[in-house]
């Protein structure tokens, strides 16, 4: 009577065994080659074992997936849990979440709470021009991504890792799953924001306000338009004398400016000025360095 009850706990062990056993031989570190076609970092990743191409993205809090590519990758969705997000045309929608049973890149598992190690994705109706969707802060947080664009390669280390940098600066959280920089421009210390998906830096309202950069000192800089996550928007292009971040100073750089609100920061640092240099990010550590590889 009782065997059949003992005979399931065994197979039970011996699936657990066996599970312990796969985590404890997954891989740690990993580099692979990514695409940095205008100046994204776009990382091949598997969903429910199917390829998808996702940006790496700093700056967003939370990671999604676009309506298309969910869809293409017959994706299940949650019949529980949903998301609000903005569309193409900076309009608020509501979908379904893309339930991912099994994420990775390149072997190392992907996810956003530990105890699951699955993905929950938020589905937005926009195009992402190459990519079908993003990374961002939720997923991000639990590695330490080193960022050789020049070399269209990314070595991504797990959480526990001790990431191979110099020259590293402290971070601080913005919110959960945002990381925030001090750098200096012109001699003003600034607070930016450290955005892997943002191909252009920008300074905002309040960086504006700290710099003292009125409108009639803007007025001879040209006017460019920018695709940002509620439409298009106007902005300026300024030459600056110089820009420091730590040890690395990057000379006469041209930052975008516009007058968009914003209370947590003064400027995105984007991949136009982090591009430059071999990058690592550590959200444990909350540190920003230099790869030395």
């Amino acid at each position: 009577m009782h065997e059949p009850v003992t005979i399931g706990r065994r197979a039970v062990v011996m699936t657990g065994l066996a599970g312990f056993a796969a985590a404890a031989v997954a891989p740690r570190t990993a580099v692979i080659s990514i695409d940095v076609a205008d100046g994204r970092c776009i990382a091949p990743v598997t969903l429910n074992g199917q390829r998808a191409a996702m940006i790496l993205d700093t700056g967003a809090a939370r990671s999604l997936i676009t309506r298309t590519a969910a869809f293409r990758l017959a994706l299940p969705f949650d019949r529980w849990v949903d998301s609000t997000v903005r569309d193409a045309g900076g309009r608020l929608e509501t979908h379904a979440n893309a339930d991912i049973a099994a994420a990775a890149i390149a072997g190392v598992p992907l996810y956003q709470r530990p105890a699951t190690r699955s993905l929950s994705l938020a589905v937005a109706g926009i195009g992402l021009a190459g990519a079908d969707g993003l990374l961002g802060g939720d997923v991000l947080r639990h590695f330490t991504l080193c960022l050789d664009v020049p070399a269209a390669r990314l070595t991504i280390f797990e959480a526990e890792g001790d990431p191979p940098m110099t020259g590293g600066i402290p971070l601080r959280p913005l919110w959960p799953d945002l990381l925030l920089a001090a750098v200096d421009l012109d001699g003003f210390s600034m607070t930016a924001l450290v955005d892997t998906g943002s191909t252009v830096s920008m300074i905002n309202s309040r960086g504006l306000h700290r710099l003292g950069l009125t409108p009639a000192r803007l007025e001879r800089d040209i006017i460019v338009s920018v695709a940002g996550v509620a439409g298009r928007l106007s902005a300026r292009l300024h030459r600056f004398a110089e820009l420091r971040i730590a040890a690395v100073t990057v000379a006469t750089p041209e930052i975008l400016v516009a007058s968009v609100p914003e209370t947590g920061f003064d400027m995105i640092l984007g991949m136009d000025i982090m591009s430059r240099q071999r990058i690592c990010l550590t959200y444990t550590q909350r540190k920003m360095g230099f790869y030395e590889h």
